[in-house]
């Protein structure tokens, strides 16, 4: 087992879709010499497992958002957090900003950890422009119209941890 360190110091950077979380992540580590450790990156591991999916494919958003939700509910609030959480210790980081938070128990879990949470948003047009000019999935090829609705849906909290 690795040797690991006793504290972890923990910046949680939560936000809406297409929010800019990564580029707020991107300049805590630049600027403090943290490291990012993304619960996306966990959960998108997890649907190519649960889906069948090549190693290098990116699950497609209703996909990730259906086991993310599956996570929260079933199994923890925190799920995510937590696995990042102990992939800091086990890499023995001593600056991790945990990127992608969704959800108020995956924020709480940071908080019981002695960390502290950032919130990130933009307007929405911004946000469905980024979204639209990634090409990930078929997310880009949705109408504003259709952006709206799916963000209204996705942050009325539909986890059992509380709102979204």
């Amino acid at each position: 087992m690795p040797k690991t360190t006793k504290r972890i110091t923990l910046i949680g950077v939560a936000g809406t879709a297409g929010s800019g979380k990564d580029s707020a992540t991107d300049l805590v580590c630049r600027f403090y010499g943290a490291t990012n450790i993304s619960t996306s990156d966990f959960v998108r591991a997890v649907a190519r497992h649960v889906y069948d999916l090549p190693p290098d494919f990116n699950p497609i958003r209703d996909q990730l958002f259906e086991l993310a939700t599956f996570l929260r509910n079933e199994v923890n609030p925190a799920t995510t957090v937590k696995l990042c959480i102990f992939k800091a210790r086990a890499q023995n980081v001593k600056l991790a900003v945990l990127s992608g938070l969704r959800s108020m128990g995956e924020a709480e879990a940071i908080r019981q950890a002695g960390g502290i949470i950032i919130g990130v948003d933009a307007d929405p047009r911004i946000r469905y422009e980024r979204i639209h000019s990634r090409q990930r999935d078929t997310e880009s090829q949705k109408t504003f119209e259709q952006f709206l609705e799916q963000d209204t849906f996705e942050n009325n909290g539909v986890s059992s941890s509380g709102p979204g």
